[in-house]
């Protein structure tokens, strides 16, 4: 059996996807229709709460706001 692999164009949309949590995981599979989407969405979302509690734990609980883009003005 061939080993599956996805883009990272694809990793990324779908991650952006559960960040902004307006849609359950299961929508998310289903609207991709891809097989063993379930197992890579769990295993992106375990990698990004790991990444969340490191960050936190290294740069403190208002951590986001040191990292996400300010509009000018």
């Amino acid at each position: 059996m061939k080993k599956r692999t996805f883009s990272a164009e694809f990793k990324t949309k779908i991650v952006l996807e559960v960040l902004k949590g307006e849609k359950e995981i299961s929508v998310i599979a289903s609207e991709t229709e891809k097989d063993g989407l379930y197992k890579k969405i769990g295993q992106l979302t375990t990698q990004v709460d790991w990444l969340k509690k490191k960050s936190e734990e290294l740069y403190g609980p208002d951590w986001e706001s040191k990292f996400t883009p300010h509009p000018k003005g």
